[in-house]
């Protein structure tokens, strides 16, 4: 491991954006986590990022004064752009983007620190084209163009899981970017949960390069039980089949409040493993609980009826 990615996953420990968790939890993608990789936290800014989600200019502003604020988080941000960098010479349409909106907390203070433009991406695309941040003494200004031909674009992304975000059509990172004429060739992601992602996006042409892997060396140094969290990461499918079996998926009822923020989680959980809760009797329990504690059938939150 070099320098830059053990003293990167120190940070993730050191800030809480790595932590083992008692109990397993859906992830984005609806498998089942036993542990947070919560990437935003090195930017230690206690979640204020949130009230920026929609507006990627204030966003800028606010990871770039938390990078000012936090030593750590400044580190962080110059430990990425060093290794950017390389890639940007010699290009004179070289530009950061950022995915809408974890991205935007390391792509802006890179696209900053780097002194390049920053290219925002919206899960929703603008009507007005591309949003383009460059900065004018100490604001953003903003500019909009629907034509990134010649320019070099170079993605940074919090996390990696499956990639979905970056990949799917037509709205996801990678083909929002060609869509616009921009030549995007590498990813830059924080940490990755080597979950497919890398596998995705080398279909699409495109390279990552990742600070953190989330594997057996990093769980067996930082992990409090490596044990448990190397068997989930060898085969995380086998690990939660066996867990719901055994289980259940009373641990998860949170996720399935119909107006909580992770009801889409709830739904890939549900098309990945509902099978496995029918067959081992499971499925009535979370039902019943679900119905008592949210006053709906299951069936009517997930929208099968």
């Amino acid at each position: 491991m070099d320098e830059n990615k053990r003293r990167m996953s120190e940070l993730l420990v050191e800030t809480g954006a790595y932590k083992d968790l008692d109990r397993p939890v859906i992830l984005t993608s609806g498998e089942l986590g036993i542990y947070y990789v919560n990437t935003e936290k090195l930017a230690q800014d206690n979640g204020e990022f949130e009230k920026y989600g929609e507006d990627s200019g204030a966003m800028f502003n606010h990871a770039v004064k938390m990078m000012e604020a936090r030593p750590t988080f400044k580190e962080v941000i110059e430990i990425i752009a060093d290794e950017v960098k390389p890639l940007t010479t010699g290009h004179d349409f070289a530009q950061i983007s950022g995915g809408q909106r974890r991205d935007w907390l390391f792509s802006g203070p890179v696209a900053y620190v780097l002194g390049l433009p920053h290219i925002s991406l919206y899960k929703q695309p603008l009507s007005q084209g591309f949003e383009i941040l460059t900065c004018g003494g100490s604001r953003v200004l903003p500019k909009y163009s629907k034509d990134l031909s010649d320019v070099k674009a170079i993605h940074i992304a919090d996390l990696l899981t499956e990639a979905s975000s970056c990949c799917k059509e037509p709205n996801g990172w990678i083909p929002q970017l060609r869509s616009g004429g921009a030549d995007i060739t590498d990813l830059f992601a924080v940490t990755t949960r080597l979950q497919g992602g890398e596998q995705n996006l080398d279909k699409l042409g495109v390279k990552t390069h990742t600070f953190v892997a989330i594997d057996e060396d990093f769980l067996g140094a930082y992990s409090k039980n490596p044990g448990r969290a190397c068997a989930y990461h060898s085969d995380p499918k086998a690990w939660s089949e066996a867990y719901l079996r055994a289980e259940g998926a009373l641990a998860l009822v949170g996720a399935f409040d119909p107006l909580g923020g992770k009801l889409d989680r709830a739904k890939k959980f549900m098309a990945r493993y509902e099978q496995v809760l029918r067959a081992t009797g499971k499925m009535p329990e979370l039902e019943n609980v679900v119905q008592a504690k949210y006053g709906q059938p299951l069936s009517a939150i997930l929208g099968d009826k």
